[in-house]
């Protein structure tokens, strides 16, 4: 499901962090994804939320439960979760152009 939107091991991260709070390196997203790691509740529940898939149908998908209380969520995690997914049809060339666009939006 990350490939289908073009993140990587380390890109994952990087959404977990930003949009969860949940830091955690390129390589153990990689070892959770290769099966040497077990996917914890929490974790499914973060994933969920950078998927921009229900937490309930993830669960019922991989079989583990979901943690009693819920991890947070940046508020416009949402959001950038369909950009996610709208992105992911862009070349790098489009997708690096949008981002030196955005950065040029922030420094005005």
């Amino acid at each position: 499901m990350l490939a289908n939107r073009n993140l990587k091991w380390v890109n994952t991260a990087k959404c977990l962090l930003c949009l969860t709070g949940l830091g955690l390196a390129g390589s153990t997203i990689g070892q959770i994804g290769r099966g040497v790691k077990p996917l914890s509740p929490d974790l499914l529940a973060r994933l969920a939320t950078v998927l921009g898939i229900p937490a309930d149908d993830l669960a019922a998908v991989t079989g583990i439960s979901l943690p009693d209380n819920p991890p947070p969520t940046h508020p416009a995690a949402t959001e950038l979760a369909g950009l996610i997914w709208d992105v992911r049809r862009l070349t790098s060339d489009q997708v690096r152009c949008l981002r030196d666009d955005a950065e040029s939006l922030r420094s005005e």
